[in-house]
C-alpha cells in the first residue's frame, strides 16, 4: 500500500515532502526523532523525549500527515501516546473547534475537527509545550484540544501561586470546543473539581509510556517505524564506543 502511494504521488509534492525531510537535520530539535514511512513521504512517524519541564521524562510518539492541499493547509499531528495535554485531543475522543454563530448554535468544518490524539495546531508546534510551562500558560482555551487538560493546568498553576489576568467563563468553555462522542455528559468542563486532576493524570500517563509493553513491546504505537530494543548497559556502551568511533575516524 505504501509503495502504491509513493507511485502515485505527484514528482513535485513528492521532492518537496523529501526536501523538507531532509531539512530536518538542521533546525530539528533536541529530544525529537523524525522517520519517513517507508514509501509514503505524506506520512512521518516521530518521537519526542521530553528531557525539562512538567512533562519530563515523558516519551512520546506521534505522526505527521500532510493533506494534498499542503502547504496551503497545515500537517496534521497525531499522537499515539495517551497523554494528558491541554492541546491533545484525548485518544477515546473526536473534538470540534467550534465556531459560535449569531443565534447560538455552534458549527464545524471537517478541517476543523481533531481525530483522537490530534494535536491542536493552533497555538504553534509542539516543540515546547511539554517542556515549558510559560507556553503552558499562554494557551488560550480557544485553541486548546482538550479542554478538561486546560482547566486542570490552570488549576494546578494557580496552586502553585500562578495569577491569571482573566480566566474563561462557563460560556466560554462551551463555545471554543464541545465534545462529539459525549453527548450525555451534564456538567461543563469548568463546573469540574480540577484540584490534583493535571498531577495525577500526567503521572500516570508518563508511567505508562515509559513501561516496558510500551516501550519495546509496541502497545500503543501506531506503527513500528521507529523501535526501541531494551538492551544491557554492556551492549550499551559497545553501541556508544562504536559511535565515537566513527565520529572520530569517518570513512
Amino acid at each position: 500500500m505504501a509503495s502504491q502511494k509513493f507511485s502515485t504521488l505527484p514528482a513535485l509534492r513528492r521532492q518537496h515532502l523529501l526536501a523538507e525531510f531532509a531539512g530536518l537535520k538542521q533546525v530539528c530539535p533536541d529530544g525529537v526523532y523524525v522517520a519517513l514511512t517507508p514509501g509514503d513521504p505524506n506520512l512521518w512517524s516521530g518521537v519526542i523525549f521530553v528531557r525539562d519541564g512538567p512533562y519530563a521524562p515523558a516519551v512520546l510518539r506521534f505522526q505527521i500527515s500532510f493533506p494534498d492541499s499542503y502547504p496551503k493547509l497545515p500537517p496534521l499531528v497525531t499522537f499515539s501516546t495517551d497523554i494528558f495535554h491541554p492541546l491533545i485531543t484525548p485518544l477515546s475522543t473526536y473534538m470540534y473547534s467550534t465556531d459560535v454563530q449569531s443565534n447560538g448554535t455552534s458549527s464545524a468544518t471537517d478541517e476543523e475537527r481533531l481525530p483522537p490524539g490530534g494535536f491542536s495546531l493552533r497555538h504553534g508546534f509542539p516543540t515546547c509545550t511539554f517542556d515549558d510551562e510559560d507556553v503552558l500558560d499562554t494557551i488560550p482555551l480557544d485553541a486548546a484540544g482538550n479542554p478538561g487538560a486546560w482547566h486542570a493546568w490552570r488549576t494546578h498553576r494557580i496552586e502553585k501561586g500562578k495569577e491569571f489576568e482573566s480566566p474563561p467563563t462557563l460560556d466560554d468553555v462551551t463555545a471554543t470546543v464541545t465534545p462529539v462522542t459525549s453527548p450525555g455528559s451534564a456538567r461543563k468542563p469548568g463546573e469540574w473539581n480540577w484540584e490534583g486532576v493535571w498531577e495525577e493524570r500526567v503521572k500516570k500517563g508518563i508511567s505508562t509510556c515509559l513501561s516496558e509493553p510500551v516501550m519495546f513491546g509496541g502497545v500503543g504505537a501506531a506503527d513500528d517505524v521507529i523501535r526501541f530494543l531494551n538492551m544491557g548497559e554492556d551492549d550499551l556502551n559497545a553501541i556508544k564506543e562504536n559511535l565515537l568511533r566513527t565520529v572520530d575516524h569517518p570513512s
